[in-house]
Order: C-alpha cells, then structure tokens, then sequence
C-alpha cells in the first residue's frame, strides 16, 4: 500500500511539480514550500541576537518583562515573501505555516535560542474565527517549531471574543484586544517559561495583551516571543 501510495505522489508531482512559493520556479528534491535562492534571499531579521531588537522595542511595556524575542523575517506587504504568511493565514495553506515555523526553529536551534524554553503557546482565534478558517495559523507554527525542538505546545490561552487588528490604527489594536484573552489552568504556568507564538508582529498590540493576561494569571511565569513576520513601522 505504501509502495502504491509513494508511486501516485510521485506521478503526481512529475506532471504538477511542486513550485516555490516566491518565486514560482520548480522545487528539486530536498526543496519543500520555498526553493533555496528564495529561502537563502528571505529578509532576515537576526532580532533574536539583540538584547533589545525589534520584537523587543514592539512590546516594551513597565511591568511586563520579555526575556527573548525572536521574527524570522521582515514583513513587507509589497515584497513577495509577503505571500508566504498570507497564503498560509487566507488561502488555506497550514502546510506553510508549519514548515516555516519548522525552518525558522532549526536556525534558531543552532543558537540555543530555546534553552530554558518550556512550552510554546500559540495565539489564540477566537472559536468562530477558527471554524470559518479551518485552523489556527500561529498552532501551526507552533507545531514546526515543536517538530524541531520537540518543546510541548499549550492550550492554556483562548480568546473570549472575536477581534480583527485588520485596518486599525495603533491606539484601535490596543483597545481592540484588550481583555480579549483567557488563561486557563494557570497552575500549569507558574514557574515555567512560554514562549508565544504568532504569525505577524506590527503594533505588538496583540501579544502585549496575551503576555498580560498570562503575567496575571500565573505572576512567576517567564515569557518570550516568537514571530514568523516583523512589519516595518
């Protein structure tokens, strides 16, 4: 069966070759999602080896202390790499999600990046959301990253409410998402260390208002940040 299985992909893929997501070209083998000019040119950020780089500066609030923050690539709308996160958050494509969540951890991995990193949580959709979409983007990230690192992913944080930062102003995201996030079993945050993950960090509103909750629900938990795209404010 497994024989049968592996001779229709591959027929498949002979007549529709995979193609890289950015520049359209036919991935080779060992290529997956993005080819290697493509993943090579991605825009990096390297924020993860400042003290205080960019996801820090997003988020910087008194009382709310970040220890690592870390986005895999600059976010421009115009740019093509733009097209990875919006197809795998509109365009029903979990799959690159995952696997940029994937590669980002592996490149990561060789930096210790997760040493002391006890669980990942994703930011949460809100459950009607989550049903028109069919998946919750930043779990699939979460589920690379976890397929690099082997770190367990939380269900500790949901959301209350529907929200959407679509086309708001910073002062609007702020107050779109405040109190919009619920910890549950805080007992089993206490002490540990999370790294959250999401998909996009602009205002940083959104996950300012996660860490909170998860600060005030579990005091003694550490908190860092994991973001595939970074917009340029």
């Amino acid at each position: 069966m497994r024989f049968i299985t592996t001779f229709i992909k591959e027929a498949f893929e002979a007549i529709f070759p995979s193609r890289c997501e950015v520049c359209g070209e036919s991935l080779v083998d060992g290529e997956e999602i993005l080819c290697l000019h493509c993943l090579h040119s991605l825009p990096r950020t390297y924020c993860h080896r400042d003290s205080f780089g960019i996801v820090h500066q997003r988020v910087a609030l008194p009382g709310l202390p970040i220890d690592k923050g870390a986005a895999f690539f600059h976010y421009i709308k115009e740019n093509p790499y733009a097209k990875l996160l919006q197809k795998g958050k509109y365009n029903s494509r979990p799959e690159i999600c995952e696997h940029l969540g994937l590669l980002y951890a592996n490149e990561l991995n060789a930096e210790q990046f997760f040493d002391g990193i006890d669980m990942l949580i994703p930011l949460p959709l809100h459950w009607t959301k989550r049903l028109r979409r069919g998946y919750n983007q930043s779990e699939m990230i979460c589920r690379g990253v976890s397929g690099a690192t082997g770190i367990s992913i939380g269900d500790n944080l949901t959301a209350k409410r529907h929200s959407t930062q679509t086309r708001k102003t910073a002062s609007e995201r702020q107050a779109n998402v405040r109190g919009v996030f619920q910890v549950n079993h805080p007992e089993e945050l206490e002490g540990k260390h999370i790294l959250l993950v999401d998909d996009i960090i602009t205002t940083g509103s959104t996950i300012i208002a996660a860490a909170t909750a998860i600060r005030s629900a579990a005091p003694t938990a550490r908190i860092s940040l994991l973001t595939l795209g970074c917009t340029k404010l």
